[in-house]
């Protein structure tokens, strides 16, 4: 078996997704291009807010059983209804 191999032509970005899902990139790693991918998290504004501590701590729990800090999930909570709201007006 050669150790590169010709990288097929593509169709879509679709079909050269689901190619690479299935095979191993090694042959072709020769024939790929480089890239450069800057990546920046959205500025955001630090807030105060009081809760009560028997809803912080069932907000802590859930956030725990889904793996995610609860600050975030208190976040997308909010973003979830403020669309609501938007949608509804």
């Amino acid at each position: 078996m050669s150790k590169n191999k010709q990288l097929p032509e593509f169709k879509t970005v679709d079909e050269e997704t689901q190619f690479f899902e299935t095979h191993s990139i090694a042959p072709y790693w020769e024939q790929l291009e480089s890239v450069e991918v800057v990546a920046s998290r959205p500025k955001k504004k630090q807030i105060s807010i009081r809760f009560d501590p028997d809803i912080l701590t069932s907000v802590q729990k859930i956030a725990t059983i889904r793996g995610v800090p609860y600050q975030t999930l208190i976040q997308l909570w909010v973003a979830e209804k403020a669309a609501e709201h938007v949608r509804q007006e």
